[in-house]
């Protein structure tokens, strides 16, 4: 009998906080460069604390809140990350131009694209209220301040004894890169000592909730599923030819769990671990990826961790410990020769090897650098031998055998749909920032 792992209070409700949500978005983003470090949690810390120096309503809080910890988002799959750690920034509105087109994808999460669009707009004595001919949200200059000072704050040895070296070059540049008020509001700041201690605490998540306006909003079931989307969305674009893959696999999986007898719930978050089964692969680098060709070891290895970071950022969040052991769980293998913690047939709930069959299942359907997709016929083939060498669940890929052409129309469908998706988000994208280039050189007077 399968070790299903779910408890009937896991399968009667479902409610996530949306806080823990965002935060785990938020970490894996920084995974994209270690030298990023905690960028986003920092710089959203910094916000609040500015936002509320200056009592801003709670709406309005919400909306600095959420953005600032949002605000590279678009730097996904962008190769000049680290040019964002520069105080004096090259280019720097393509990111925040992707990481608004990509926050406008997501309902809940789109009242903050147009901050997040202009979070490096320069104040310019004033010319900073508009900007490639729109105008620019007043907090938007609050998180482009916040972001400068972080960038200026990280990888200070001694974060008390910088703070003068760090309010000068702010105070330097008042008025023309900041705005003149939040300048100000920020100088007052900087005299508390607590104001950089938390910034760089070890507990910064904790003193991130403690100032999160949204602590008490839950997801359900389905908003969970949308948030899961979303993830995928980011996940996926950073690569052509992994672009549709955890679409592929969520649906899979999702229908697989049907056949077998899941109940409507565990099979809906079935296709949630689906789409997050490679939240990991963001700290793997996008070449490796890409690679027309096999990895070295070290490359290998570097790889193999991805499945333990998906675990690393999920499995901490109240409420999603199966979903998360599912996602994490789909380089398993029942005798033991799977990684990353190389559990066997007694250990691997139905979840977990539903996810294995499915992720390899629509793995070997794609296209990939070093080879075509294979035919789903020849794909059973592959996964019944694997059955046989005693890897992968016999009785999934039976299940599999007996609805293949039901999952592979889903498959196809899901993964041309997430095609057009992403090719309609990287049309506009180009196009925007085409156009913000062109409208920034004719105001240089180039």
């Amino acid at each position: 009998m399968y070790n299903r792992n779910v408890t009937m209070d896991s399968i009667s409700t479902f409610r996530i906080r949306l806080f823990d949500m965002i935060c785990a978005l938020s970490t894996a983003l920084d995974l994209l460069d270690p030298a990023l470090g905690s960028h986003q949690k920092r710089t959203c810390l910094i916000a609040s604390q500015l936002a509320r120096s200056l009592q801003l309503s709670d709406s309005d809080y919400q909306e600095v809140f959420g953005a600032a910890i949002f605000h590279d988002i678009g730097a996904i799959g962008l190769q000049n990350r680290l040019s964002m750690l520069d105080f004096e920034e090259v280019d720097p509105h393509t990111h925040a131009t992707l990481g608004a087109l990509l926050l406008e994808r997501f309902p809940a999460f789109r009242r903050y694209a147009p901050l997040v669009r202009c979070h490096h707009v320069q104040w310019q004595h004033g010319a900073g209220t508009q900007h490639a001919g729109q105008a620019v949200p007043t907090y938007s200059h609050l998180i482009y301040l916040a972001d400068r000072i972080e960038v200026l704050a990280q990888g200070q040895e001694n974060i008390l004894g910088a703070v003068p070296q760090i309010v000068a070059q702010i105070q330097a540049v008042r008025g023309s890169k900041f705005h003149p008020q939040l300048v100000d509001e920020f100088v007052q700041l900087a005299q508390h000592e607590s104001f950089w201690l938390d910034i760089f605490s070890r507990n910064l998540d904790r003193i991130l909730m403690d100032a999160a306006p949204f602590d008490n909003i839950e997801l359900d079931l389905q908003q969970m599923l949308q948030f899961a989307q979303f993830f995928a969305l980011v996940i996926d674009s950073r690569s052509h030819f992994t672009a549709t893959h955890s679409a592929g696999v969520a649906i899979t999986a999702e229908i697989i769990a049907q056949q077998i007898g899941m109940t409507a719930q565990e099979c809906t978050k079935m296709r949630i671990a689906g789409y997050l089964h490679d939240l990991g692969k963001l700290a793997v680098p996008s070449e490796y990826i890409e690679r027309n060709g096999k990895l070295d070891q070290t490359e290998m290895a570097r790889v193999r961790s991805h499945s333990y970071i998906t675990l690393d950022i999920l499995g901490n969040i109240k409420g999603l410990e199966d979903v998360a052991q599912w996602a994490s769980s789909h380089h398993e293998r029942l005798d033991g020769s799977g990684y990353p913690y190389h559990r066997t047939a007694n250990e691997l709930p139905l979840g977990s090897r539903i996810m294995a069959v499915a992720d390899v299942y629509t793995a070997l359907t794609e296209n990939r650098p070093y080879r075509a997709g294979l035919a789903p016929n020849a794909v059973l083939q592959m996964l019944d031998e694997l059955a046989q060498d005693g890897k992968l669940d016999p009785v999934v890929i039976g299940v599999l055998h007996q609805h293949l052409a039901t999952v592979e129309a889903a498959r196809i469908a899901a993964q041309e749909q997430e095609s057009l998706d992403l090719a309609e988000f990287w049309q506009v994208a180009s196009r925007e920032c085409g156009v913000q280039k062109a409208r920034q050189a004719a105001q240089a007077g180039v």
